[in-house]
């Protein structure tokens, strides 16, 4: 168990690390909301991720990878979000579309006056467009993972070796029902173990980030971001819309 816990530990925590979508949308995100919205993106792909989890377990992903037809039509249509939300960074940096809005500060009591609007209402609009900001960013990063088969294949070629080289290969005292139990169990854990170390590094990117926010809300360095994140989106979901394999 030890063996093949720090060895899908470390296999998880190099994949994780490693630049992809996920990474892309969580500087993204906690660029333009700040680190709620990097953490709002994080845990979309964390969730994403558990669902590919829960169907590998279930034998739900071997349906989907050995069904040609089916694989292809999940990983297009992944592939055509990635370019749609690689799009969508390059039109921002092309129009300049400015980061969510800055916490407003209360106006000075010489500027007060009847026509102003009160510090509560500013504070009512901000709060709104920060709570629609922070469930966008949820959702793209539950669809860029939940709709990437890839992580379906990754599980399925994984999983199983770990789950049988921790003894539940089975054996003549084993029910067909306990073996599949304790290996649905086991998968879960140790697909949880990669959640644990993607909510981690991408938390900790999305609070360096955030403290770096004051010189990246440069409009010149952050439409060069959104330009270059765009870029590598579209570039990740051509790439997995031309995989065959």
């Amino acid at each position: 168990m030890d063996h093949e816990f720090l060895a899908f530990l470390g296999l998880a925590a190099l994949l994780v690390v490693t630049p992809g979508p996920d990474t892309m949308l969580v500087v993204r995100n906690s660029l333009r909301v700040g680190a709620r919205g990097g953490v709002a993106t994080t845990l979309g792909c964390v969730s994403g991720l558990l669902v590919h989890v829960v169907c590998s377990g279930l034998g739900i992903s071997a349906v989907l990878v050995h069904s040609a037809g089916a694989f292809h039509v999940v990983r297009l249509v992944g592939a055509a979000y990635l370019v749609w939300l690689g799009v969508r960074a390059l039109h921002a940096a092309w129009k300049g579309v400015p980061a969510a809005p800055i916490a407003p500060v209360a106006p000075d009591a010489c500027e007060t006056s009847a026509a102003a609007p009160s510090v509560p209402a500013y504070w009512r609009a901000y709060r709104a467009a920060s709570r629609g900001m922070v469930r966008r960013a949820w959702v793209e990063g539950f669809l860029s993972n939940v709709l990437n088969p890839k992580v379906a294949v990754f599980y399925l070629a994984v999983l199983p070796n770990v789950v049988a080289a921790g003894g539940m290969a089975g054996g003549d005292g084993v029910s067909g029902a306990a073996m599949l139990g304790g290996a649905f169990v086991r998968a879960c854990l140790f697909g949880g173990m990669q959640a644990v170390v993607a909510v981690l590094w991408f938390s900790f990117l999305s609070v360096s980030v955030h403290r770096a926010r004051a010189t990246l809300l440069h409009p010149g360095v952050q439409r060069a971001l959104e330009g270059g994140v765009g870029g590598l989106m579209v570039g990740f979901g051509l790439r997995l819309a031309l995989d065959r394999g």
